[in-house]
């Protein structure tokens, strides 16, 4: 476990507050670019422009496909074109593909897909990029890999089932070749198993871990994964390694049910972020070994959780994971500039050099003057 010490300085600072949702948010996700949001929970989905800090328009007939439970972006390399899936409670998949329409950016839903094989709620997804993949997994044990292409349809690629086995998450592992296999990690502890890209076939040794899995996020190309573990924080895994890296503690407080906890990395891994049932957010330097505590409310669960550059800002989102009756906003800080602090020593070094400069520019200019202008300068010196 690392030693960790609470940051004195608050370098971050309270941007704004998104408002639109009522009842419980489970999921935030931003873009890689840091541009826009999403939020899903009890009421549906929404999508956020990060840079006005406002709702973006949704499809006009939004149809109820019950509670949000999991959300990924997706973007292919070859089409330009955003565009947001999003599971349900319903088992139901759900797309919205963003549109220009008098010059900014509106979602219209292009596709509905379910309820999927043997009906659950959807607990995780995850899409990659390079073979515009996506993964998908249910709380009936079901992980499925479906190919999205151009025109935003899904393509059936493969189904996995497995017995007694709750998938809690899914996600792309490092490249193998030209392609990635599916990680899918178990709610209740136990295995995490490796489905290969073909054909989904379950690859040997898989990971053990004997606890319960909060929430997880994987950075594929630092190859490290952070888990949360409900009873105590989030742990940071190597891909290649399988076992504890770091150990980053959020206390719980006594007499309260454990929850799931949403967890974030940024994209260097430098920066875990996990929610609290105690209205805290916590956020963890990994260089400077600081924790940093934002507090949302001082009684709530707080435990939907995410984090992004935004304009080259890091920025870290939070919202109250429980039904509180009345609308629900999502909490945005953005990290202050950080002032180098100057060193007397190199003020002083660097004030004498400024002065030896300017007495050699001054030499110059008078050796310059006794060649150019001996004359005048005799008579003047007469």
């Amino acid at each position: 476990m690392l030693s960790l010490h609470s940051n004195s300085n608050q370098s971050y600072r309270l941007h704004g507050k998104l408002h639109g949702h009522s009842g419980a948010i489970v999921r935030l996700q931003a873009t890689d670019d840091g541009k826009y949001l999403a939020s899903g929970g009890t009421d549906g989905t929404k999508a956020w422009d990060l840079h006005s800090m406002r709702e973006i328009p949704g499809p006009a007939w939004l149809e109820t496909h019950g509670a949000t439970t999991a959300m990924v972006w997706v973007k292919r390399e070859d089409n330009m074109t955003l565009a947001l899936v999003y599971g349900t409670q319903n088992s139901q998949l759900v797309c919205w593909q963003g549109f220009k329409r008098g010059g900014k950016l509106v979602f219209e839903e292009v596709f509905i897909t379910g309820p999927l094989i043997k009906s659950a709620e959807i607990t995780g997804l995850a899409f990659d990029a390079s073979s515009n993949r996506l993964a998908v997994c249910h709380r009936g044990g079901v992980i499925q890999l479906w190919t999205v292409e151009d025109s935003m349809a899904l393509k059936f690629v493969w189904s996995q089932e497995f017995k007694n086995y709750v998938p809690r998450a899914v996600a792309f592992s490092q490249l193998e070749g030209d392609e990635r296999s599916v990680l899918v990690f178990p709610l209740y502890g136990g295995y995490i198993h490796t489905l290969k890209a073909n054909k989904g076939t379950v690859a040997d040794s898989p990971w053990h871990i004997s606890t319960n899995i909060g929430d997880v996020a994987v950075n594929a190309q630092k190859g490290l994964v952070c888990v949360d573990e409900p009873s105590s924080g989030a742990n940071l895994y190597a891909l290649s390694k399988p076992h504890v890296r770091a150990t980053f503690p959020v206390n719980t407080t006594p007499g309260k049910k454990r929850r799931l906890r949403q967890v974030a990395l940024d994209k260097d891994c430098t920066t875990i972020v996990s929610g609290s049932d105690h209205g805290v957010v916590h956020v963890f330097d990994r260089r400077s070994q600081l924790v940093e505590k934002l507090r949302v409310d001082a009684h709530e669960w707080v435990q939907t959780v995410t984090i992004a550059e935004c304009g080259g800002v890091l920025s870290v989102f939070a919202a109250k994971s429980r039904d509180i009756g009345r609308s629900n906003e999502i909490f945005v800080w953005r990290k202050k500039h950080t002032k180098i602090p100057v060193n007397p020593v190199t003020l002083f070094c660097a004030a004498l050099i400024a002065i030896q400069l300017v007495l050699m520019i001054a030499v110059v200019v008078v050796v310059y003057e006794e060649a150019i202008f001996p004359i005048f300068n005799l008579k003047f010196r007469m």
